[in-house]
């Protein structure tokens, strides 16, 4: 009996495809976000965070990355820190934070914490853009280049939030 290898390759597409239709049935996207952020980190990895505020806080959130195991871990622990906290309280959220929930991650993966949070902190700037569009948008303050930050939040000795974030 002799391996045909175009079956096999028919079988791994089909096993590919398969894993990633149930992976997105098992992390449905937010059709109508408050805020939402897609990222494509340095290492290719690419990370997607929608956020539903209700109250003034984190009510749902969906989440999805084409990376590694680690940057998928770290997006997780990203939008569940986030779950149930106002928006002051999301910006505060930093890349230890994000170590600390996993467990901690090896050297050469620290770059999947950064890219979470960034992705994290760039759907909680649309959330905030809009609601200064809509309302008046408590605990934001208008940059120069028209987008909005939280208050006197740092990331990297740079103001958060913003159009070149």
């Amino acid at each position: 009996m002799s391996f045909n290898p175009v079956i096999g390759i028919l079988v791994l597409i089909v096993v590919v495809v398969a894993w990633f239709l149930v992976h997105y049935w098992l992390n449905p996207h937010i059709e109508n976000p408050d805020g939402k952020a897609r990222i494509t980190g340095s290492c290719k990895d690419t990370m997607e965070v929608r956020l539903v505020f209700r109250d003034g806080k984190v009510a749902k959130t969906s989440h999805w990355t084409d990376g590694c195991a680690y940057s998928y871990n770290c997006v997780y622990a990203a939008v569940t820190l986030a779950t149930g906290k106002t928006a002051e309280e999301v910006a505060d959220i930093d890349a230890d934070d994000i170590c600390e929930f996993v467990g901690g991650l090896p050297s050469d993966h620290l770059h999947c914490a950064k890219l979470a949070v960034d992705t994290l902190h760039a759907a909680l700037d649309d959330y905030l853009k809009k609601s200064a569009l809509s309302s008046s948008c408590v605990g934001c303050t208008l940059q120069g280049r028209g987008g909005y930050q939280i208050r006197d939040k740092q990331v990297g000795g740079a103001a958060k939030g913003g159009a070149g974030s």
